[in-house]
């Protein structure tokens, strides 16, 4: 029995350093995404880029050279070079010609030593529209549309003042932009939260004590293949290129 339990500690011991490290948090990589293509007045087209950050926590800065480039052509195509946390569609656009035909435009990351690649092109199948904007982000479910969302137009922003400033470490600087819109696909309103009441806390201390187990919901597989989070409109901040 002693010569047992001390064989259990020792496999213990040697696995924990192994599942301590495997971790999101950080030390993850950055893979690029290819959102779709589409196209502009001018007869050229456009192709959207986004990224998976796979860590939850960090934030990565990734100077456009080597390790965050483009091919062919410039290698700054006006990527991001600071990538936040998860996934973030839709962050940039690439113009290329009317005349681009069936070539492949190639965004490299390589980030904690993990090299990825997006591949983008003017496949029919990739092309965008509003409505798929919509989806991919939350505004409605996939494939579903009626008058009012096929109407919906993107809201505008304008930043007054110049788009260029210069500023010294400690210095504020006061940046003010106009944000409009259509008004359509209202944010929807959350129930008001519920008291606690004593019933509810004896479940809760049942539910804690219990052995662990599945619940029924983390069974069930999800309903949905997209994010919902229609949020009405609203603006927000973040910084997209950093550390060069």
């Amino acid at each position: 029995m002693t010569l047992r339990l001390a064989l259990l500690f020792l496999v213990a011991g040697i696995g924990a350093p192994a599942l301590t490290a495997q971790t999101y948090q950080r030390g993850q990589n950055v893979a690029p995404a290819f959102e779709g293509w589409e196209r502009n007045e001018d007869g050229s087209f456009s192709f959207l880029f986004g990224y998976m950050n796979r860590n939850w926590h960090e934030q990565l800065d990734i100077p456009v050279g080597e390790h965050n480039s483009f091919s062919p052509g410039p290698a700054d195509r006006g990527q991001p070079t600071h990538f936040l946390p998860r996934r973030n569609r839709f962050v940039f656009k690439v113009r290329v010609p009317a005349d681009w035909g069936d070539k492949e435009l190639v965004w490299t990351l390589t980030s904690n030593g993990v090299t990825e690649r997006a591949y983008a092109s003017l496949r029919p199948d990739y092309i965008v529209d509003n409505m798929v904007f919509m989806s991919e982000t939350g505004a409605l479910g996939a494939g579903h549309s009626n008058a009012e969302t096929r109407g919906n137009e993107p809201p505008t922003i304008t930043l007054e003042g110049p788009t260029e400033r210069e500023t010294t470490v400690g210095s504020p600087v006061t940046i003010t932009a106009l944000v409009e819109d259509d008004g359509l696909l209202r944010a929807r309103r959350p129930s008001p939260p519920r008291l606690a009441t004593a019933e509810d806390s004896a479940r809760a201390d049942s539910i804690w004590n219990a052995p662990p187990t599945l619940s029924r919901r983390q069974l069930t597989p999800p309903t949905r293949i997209t994010v919902q989070k229609v949020n009405g409109l609203f603006m927000s901040w973040f910084l997209y290129r950093g550390g060069e």
